[in-house]
């Protein structure tokens, strides 16, 4: 086994930039006008017909092009690098946790719109804790053949543009998945103010919200933690495309910069910073090569790997983040320039599916429970 990218993924990287590097934020060097939040519908049009992104990872029976995380990597990646603020984890999230559902009806109803780029949804899946996405408070009430969900979600993404929302509850069976119509009766969008000014972030709260099932009542947990272990692997991905990017631009600031009558690239100071994020940025390359390889190949093994890479891939986006804007000076913290818009970004992503503290303690109990006790 080859851990790493292929010329085939390099073609798609290259495609990938062109097109994002006319719309986004962390091409154009400084704040674009108008909403950081709004996507341009044009741009969402031309990922999915000319990159076809959203149907990458999505099965060939469900109107995808059934690859794997590997090629998603490679789009996270380039939406990391970018800023991209389009609602990809989001629908990336739905779609990774219809197929894990294992509900056939369900992925033949909503999947072809996902990968076609037609249907936008996202995933309601935690409530106070990140790290404990079984259903604590939402709870799903069965009358005759229907269902009602009442209770609260945080942190979910791009709500607002969504057509279908997926949310667990608990059900007397046992935690269990539901879609939801985020525009119909019963349902409320909260704004959360949120560090990052390119994602939107909603609370949503449910008061006898009609619900439809997905996957069989009272089975959902396996299939809720294969997914958050996919959306770490891919954040991470992500954390690798931030860390590039601030590691470049940093990088290319000390060769134009001069103080002193030369460059600030010369500095001693300088060169330990970019060195030190070049470093962090090899480890964290290795962390989300393993993490999407092994989610490919060997599935078994994802909960404790994409944990590994959720830290390792954090810590080097946040550090690249702060170092960049530490290279540009004030220049870095002003609206002028995007060196701030990273650091936003580093620093959601590292709480969004588990802080770096929660990672390192389920990868203790993973290493206790897993490896045997020497006597």
């Amino acid at each position: 086994m080859r851990f790493r990218f292929e010329p085939e993924h390099d073609a798609l990287r290259s495609s990938l930039r062109r097109l994002l590097d006319k719309y986004v934020v962390g091409a154009g060097g400084g704040q674009p006008e108008g909403d950081l939040k709004e996507t341009d519908p044009d741009l969402l049009r031309r990922l999915a017909d000319e990159v076809g992104v959203f149907a990458l990872a999505v099965p060939e029976r469900f109107g995808g092009a059934g690859f794997g995380l590997l090629e998603l990597g490679v789009v996270f990646e380039e939406a990391g690098r970018s800023l991209l603020g389009a609602p990809l984890l989001a629908t990336t999230a739905a779609a990774q946790l219809l197929v894990a559902s294992g509900d056939e009806a369900a992925c033949r109803h909503h999947l072809p719109g996902l990968a076609a780029g037609e249907l936008i949804a996202t995933v309601a899946l935690t409530e106070d804790d990140p790290n404990e996405p079984a259903a604590h408070a939402t709870t799903a009430t069965r009358s005759g053949d229907s269902w009602t969900i009442t209770g609260s979600k945080r942190a979910v993404l791009d709500v607002d543009s969504a057509s279908a929302l997926i949310v667990s509850a608990a059900a007397p069976e046992g935690t269990s998945l539901f879609t939801v119509d985020p525009t119909g009766p019963g349902v409320e969008l909260v704004a959360t103010p949120s560090v990052d000014l390119t994602r939107r972030l909603y609370d949503v709260r449910l008061s006898q919200a009609p619900a439809a099932v997905v996957g069989e009542v009272g089975a959902a947990e396996t299939a809720i933690m294969r997914t958050l272990d996919v959306l770490r692997t891919l954040l991470a991905a992500e954390q690798v495309g931030i860390t590039r990017a601030c590691l470049d631009m940093a990088a290319e600031w000390a060769k134009e910069r001069e103080q002193f009558g030369r460059t600030i690239g010369s500095f001693q100071a300088i060169k330990h910073k970019l060195a030190n994020v070049a470093l962090e940025h090899e480890a964290a390359v290795s962390a989300e090569l393993m993490a999407l390889f092994t989610a490919d190949n060997s599935p078994a093994d994802l909960p404790a790997v994409a944990r590994t890479a959720a830290y390792i891939c954090g810590e080097a986006a946040l550090l690249a983040a702060q170092e960049n804007i530490q290279v540009h000076g004030g220049m870095g913290a002003t609206w002028e320039h995007s060196a701030h818009f990273y650091l936003r970004r580093a620093h959601l992503d590292r709480q969004l599916l588990g802080s770096p503290q929660q990672h390192l303690e389920a990868l203790a109990v993973h290493a206790e429970t897993s490896v045997p006790a020497l006597i």
